[in-house]
């Protein structure tokens, strides 16, 4: 990712654009700010948020007219907020909080004819920014209309305050020059003498109109501003607005830079920020009990209170890793940028890079599209391709792939009886783990209603290679999946996985694929026999449905005719939630896996059923009743319920996925299953304590045989002698396994497990 790229994506992301009110403050008052503090009762926060961007807060907080309350978002779900009244209660209340530096000074002598409200910021704008300034008054009183408005209005006591602030910032206040009407030689003569100047219309009046942008007058030093507003009237923002418009105008002049470029953003400006409220009740704007006295401290408070503090987070409010990383999309991709730009030193990014699901809900839900999935995709597969990334994170499930693709648990083979096949059933390595009698069942189904022979193929469509960033390692299993759909005649595959499904689309166009879903609609379905859910199911979509309607329908289809009655979650379809599983979260940081499971879980109340495997079984592992919609299609007389079917866990899977290949060799082949090793049949006993801690720790049964196989050939064990427990360790690949085991009855009871990747000392490479 170069700068570019970065600056590509971080605009999309539009969380640091301008609130509504503060975009339509033509000084970018930050009222979200200002009303938190309120909110609070920190009216000294508020001052100070007020100090930062309103000149004489004093008089403008008394003054101002409010246009950002006809932008207010509150105001489509209840009154906007009554921003003018708040502010000036604060005023009321605090004095100064915050004095803004002045810079050191550089030259460039500025008059400013008039002191209205409009010269007095310019002046004092100008100041600070360390330029030499001259308010010429006409009286040498500042001010303007602003001494003619009542005390209740503009107490005299904050004029005197605003002349001490501007004399306080160095600015010279005198009287001069017939500023009551056309300024003629006056205003000539001064713009000879000084560098530039700038003319208040209320106080004074000169030919030329001002650039409405820049404020300039002709193409010399002169610029002006401060007149009415476009309905004619006095405006107390538009005077300030035009004061700093043309200060900072007046900055650029005697930098000698451009006058006009990059200046969109000031005065009232569009903003892209996006706020959806449609889950905020609507609020009355709160009233004082006494309108001449303005709120009390409870009041102003109340009102600030119903401020939604406008923002996007969509993205945040929905997604667990957002959320678990405190990040948004413009924060994340300069934490990725930062992390790949590390030459030497500590990538502390990695774990957060590896643990995003790559579901791709926020890119859904974000009004611009930010890519966030792919970015941390992109980024895995560049830091793997270039060393920067450890294997560990996704190491073990990238194991339990190849575990699927190994001898033990792939299969192809044309429906018996066939030399051809028209169709190709491919279940998916998730489905094979949790359920094989439902991939039997179904598959036996298919061969049955569908002519011209229905193969299968049993294996992993390679995701999890695709997901941790191993291109190559994806492009080989791909490609091996591909040269066999091509050795066996090229049929349709018919995939019951929507990862697999998501595959194949994107990565194999020129296979026939269709979605196991899509078919089954189409066909006269069997009356399951099986349980049936006591009531309606919250329907849970997989994340990787998600840009596939079509399959969402046919879903919806199957459980109508099931008679199935079902309830749509409140984020399911195109914004469905990932179950943990995906870009390989739960290994990457396996707690986060489990909160967005739970996220998923607790989408809808009630029991649940899920058409992905892994979503089914991870809802079940977060204590939701879960069915598998196969359940209700292919459910015989005598099954369990449905909705009661553990998780299987990692062991479980591996074993499910190998008795899957042996049974169905022996059952429609009439073939021998391979021969297992002499470990696999190694009785093992143990809680459902110890079983669930090895399946959290990723430590299968098949590696705590491997272990016990090698401890007790080799005599390499540890005994305690207060148990009799004996402790041995061995390093199969690239893990060290250690396990607490004793032997009971035929076999061994596991007592403990645990692992990692040092490699001991006695142990040879």
């Amino acid at each position: 990712m170069d700068q570019t790229q970065l600056r590509e994506l971080e605009s999309r992301c539009i969380q640091e654009e301008q609130p509504f009110c503060t975009a339509a403050c033509p000084i970018h008052v930050d009222v979200r700010a200002f009303m938190a503090a309120l909110a609070k009762d920190d009216v000294c926060e508020a001052r100070k948020i007020l100090d930062r961007t309103m000149p004489f807060p004093e008089i403008v907080g008394r003054l101002c007219d409010a246009p950002c309350r006809r932008a207010c978002k509150r105001g489509e779900i209840g009154d906007p907020l009554a921003i003018g009244r708040l502010e000036r209660f604060c005023v009321s209340r605090t004095g100064p909080m915050l004095k803004l530096p002045k810079l050191p000074a550089k030259g460039g002598r500025v008059a400013v004819l008039g002191a209205g409200l409009s010269g007095m910021t310019a002046a004092l704008d100008l100041a600070r920014k360390g330029r030499p300034t001259t308010l010429i008054a006409p009286d040498g009183e500042i001010g303007g209309r602003l001494r003619l408005l009542p005390e209740s209005d503009v107490p005299g006591e904050a004029l005197v305050q605003a002349r001490k602030l501007l004399e306080g910032y160095g600015v010279a206040i005198v009287t001069g020059g017939p500023l009551g009407g056309a300024i003629g030689e006056f205003a000539a003569r001064l713009a000879g003498e000084y560098d530039a100047v700038y003319c208040d219309l209320e106080d004074v009046e000169m030919a030329g109109i001002p650039d409405p942008l820049t404020l300039a007058v002709g193409g010399g030093n002169c610029f002006a501003g401060g007149g009415p507003g476009a309905d004619s009237g006095f405006s107390t923002i538009k005077q300030v607005e035009d004061g700093r418009r043309a200060a900072l105008s007046i900055e650029r002049f005697l930098q000698k830079v451009s006058l006009t470029a990059q200046r969109d953003r000031e005065g009232s400006c569009a903003t892209r920020m996006a706020t959806v409220i449609d889950r905020i009740p609507p609020a009355a704007e709160i009233r004082p009990t006494d309108p001449a006295g303005g709120y009390t401290p409870a009041e102003a408070v109340a009102e600030a209170g119903r401020c939604i503090q406008c923002e996007c987070m969509e993205c945040v409010k929905q997604c667990a890793y957002l959320r678990e990383y405190k990040e948004y999309p413009k924060t994340l991709v300069r934490k990725i940028y930062n992390n790949l730009a590390i030459v030497q030193g500590t990538r502390s990014a990695n774990k957060t890079i590896n643990a995003c699901s790559l579901c791709g809900q926020c890119t859904v839900i974000c009004p611009h599209d930010f890519p966030v999935a792919e970015l941390c995709r992109a980024t895995r597969q560049e830091m793997v391709d270039t060393g920067h990334m450890p294997p560990s994170p996704h190491d073990f499930a990238l194991e339990d792939m190849r575990f699927s693709l190994s001898e033990a648990c792939r299969l192809s083979r044309h429906q018996p009886g066939h030399a051809t096949s028209r169709f190709l059933f491919y279940p998916g390595c998730q489905l094979a783990g949790s359920s094989p009698e439902l991939v039997t069942r179904t598959y036996e189904f298919l061969a049955e209603k569908l002519e011209g022979g229905v193969g299968l193929m049993l294996g992993c469509c390679g995701i999890p290679a695709h997901w941790a960033g191993q291109h190559a390692l994806f492009t080989e299993t791909l490609d091996a999946l591909r040269a066999e759909v091509v050795r066996m005649g090229r049929p349709t595959v018919i995939a019951a996985c929507s990862s697999c499904l998501a595959i194949f689309g994107e990565q194999a166009p020129e296979l026939s694929v269709t979605s196991l879903w899509e078919l089954l609609d189409g066909l006269e379905l069997p009356a399951g026999q099986g349980p049936r859910p006591p009531a309606a199911l919250a329907l849970h979509d997989p994340c990787t449905a998600r840009h596939r309607a079509d399959l969402r329908a046919s879903v919806r289809s199957l459980c109508a005719k099931l008679n199935l009655a079902v309830v749509e979650p409140g984020f399911g379809g195109a914004l469905a939630d990932c179950c943990g599983y995906g870009g390989l979260m739960q290994f990457a940081n396996q707690p986060l896996g489990e909160k967005a499971a739970q996220v998923k879980a607790e989408r809808s109340p009630g029991d649940g059923l899920a058409y992905c495997a892994m979503c089914r079984d991870n809802l079940a592992a977060a204590g939701r009743p879960m069915a598998h919609l196969l359940d209700y299609l292919f459910g015989q007389t005598g099954d369990p319920d449905p909705l009661a079917r553990a998780n299987p866990g990692f062991s479980g899977r591996h074993e499910n996925r190998a008795r899957l290949k042996e049974r169905l060799l022996a059952r429609l082949w009439q073939e021998e299953p391979m021969p297992r090793p002499a470990h696999a049949a190694m009785p093992l006993a143990m809680s459902p304590e110890i079983a669930a801690l090895l399946d959290r720790r990723l430590i299968l049964e098949e590696d705590v045989r491997k272990v016990i196989a090698h401890a007790e050939s080799s005599g390499r064990y540890l005994i305690d002698p207060a148990t009799g427990h004996r402790l041995a360790s061995f390093r199969p690949v690239r893990v060290t396994y250690w396990i607490e085991y004793e032997p009971a009855d035929a076999g061994y009871r596991i007592h403990n497990g645990y692992s990692h990747r040092m490699r001991l000392p006695e142990e040879t490479p």
